[in-house]
Order: C-alpha cells, then structure tokens, then sequence
C-alpha cells in the first residue's frame, strides 16, 4: 500500500506542477512606493502595485515571474513576446496606444506644496499662468517640462522627496511641486512632519492614471479579466485599503 500510494504521489507531483501557468511580468524598479527595487537587492521588484499583483496570482497554479527591468527593456520584450504584462502604465502615454489595459489600479494628482505659516490662506492660484509668480522647487532628474507654466528655473537641488520638503521648510523656495500620492506615502514612511504644509493641485493638470498592461492576446485578456476582478473584491473586503495603508497611501488623493 505504501509503495501505491508514492507511486500516485509521484504521478500527480509532475503533472501538477506541469499544469502552472508561468505569467511574466516586468517592472521598472524606480516608481516608489507602487513599484521600486532597493540598493541591496536591485533584482526584486518592491511595492503597492508588485503586491497587488502577487495577491492576484497567488493561486498553486500561477507561476508569477517578476523581473526589474528598464521601462524601454519592458516594452522591447512585450512587443518580442517574452512578457504578458508590464505594471505601471498610463494610457496617456503615445507609445502605449496599442496595448490592452486593465481597469485603473491607481492615479496621481499633481499638487503644489507650501507652507502654511507663510500662506496662511493658499498661495493665489486660479488658472495656470498664477504659477509662473511663485518660486518653485523640485526633485533632481525629474522632468519638470512637462507642465504648462513656466519651469526653467525650477530649483532642483533636492536629491529625493525629504530633502525638497526640507528645503521648503527653509524657505528656499515658495513652492514644491508632487504627486499628492507619492509625497505623501513618502513622508509617512519616512516620519516627515506635514503639520505645517498645504497643498494646492495644479490648474489645468488632469491626474496621471496607472494601469496594468498587455498586448492584446488570449492569454492577457484572461490575465486581465482577473485582475479586473480581484481590483473590486479587494476594494469591497477591504484588502486593498490594508494594502495601501502598507505604504502610506491611505486617505490621499481620493
């Protein structure tokens, strides 16, 4: 009997894992806190967006391969096949047209920071060209040129989000530009005091939303459909609430 019931084992053990359907996904590694990797392990993708991900396909027949990788490595090999899907995407994105979406996994709001002792009532912003009066400040390397006022002399001197808040709270500029959701999650995590910071969104600037994407294939619009599916599970059991409370995110930018 001992020697039968191996025998089966053995028999089930191969087809099972056989049977796991291998789903490979690519991440850019540097879009903290949804999908970032950290200087000792610069291989493992990190985050709101990776986690999600992993509860979605977490079933004994999903074999979830992640890989970091550079956003244009991303595209080249979804376009050759070796991905089914690439987290992080926007639709707004020209290069991105062709593709199929999920439903939306989250959005950013463009906001400007200041600082509440110094405009006790807001900064007077009612349309964009009002920006162009404040002195600004920003995050080095990022491209500040896509927005529709004035940002050739941004200061740029911070190396991360801290360090522009920072700056702000010496008075080193009027105002900082963010994402609401990223500054945010970012200070929270990091024990940034924002007592005495306001922001305002920016006129004229609609929110970036981010998807999950895929070319249009049977097999992605499966994998798709499932994410779809479990975005509203865990948004009615209150899963992703948890999920986004892991990185800061809870309460920002609803």
């Amino acid at each position: 009997m001992r020697y039968l019931i191996w025998s089966i084992i053995f028999l089930i053990l191969p087809t099972s894992i056989a049977g796991a359907e291998k789903i490979r996904v690519g991440g850019s590694g540097y879009w903290s806190p949804y999908c970032y990797t950290t200087p000792d392990d610069s291989l493992k993708l990190k985050g709101f967006t990776v986690d999600f991900l992993k509860e979605v396909f977490s079933t004994p027949d999903d074999e979830l391969k992640l890989v970091a990788l550079p956003w244009k490595r991303c595209l080249a090999m979804l376009g050759n096949n070796e991905l089914d899907l690439v987290l992080d995407g926007s639709k707004d994105s020209p290069r991105l047209q062709s593709y199929l979406f999920s439903n939306e996994i989250y959005h950013l709001d463009n906001v400007l920071y200041y600082l509440k002792d110094r405009f006790p009532h807001g900064p007077e912003i009612k349309k964009v060209l009002d920006v162009n009066k404040y002195s600004l400040g920003g995050v080095y390397g990022f491209n500040y040129k896509v927005y529709p006022f004035d940002t050739s002399k941004v200061q740029m001197g911070a190396k991360d989000i801290e360090t522009m808040l920072k700056m702000l709270g010496k008075y080193r500029f009027e105002l900082a530009i963010g994402f609401e959701q990223i500054v945010g999650s970012r200070a929270r995590l990091k024990g940034v005091d924002m007592t005495g910071i306001g922001c305002v969104p920016m006129p004229g600037v609609k929110s970036l939303r981010f998807y999950i994407f895929g070319n249009h294939t049977h097999k992605t619009k499966r994998l798709i459909q499932r994410i779809d599916s479990a975005l509203k599970e865990m948004d009615a059991d209150g899963r992703l609430e948890k999920l986004k409370s892991k990185y800061g995110l809870q309460g920002i930018g609803k």
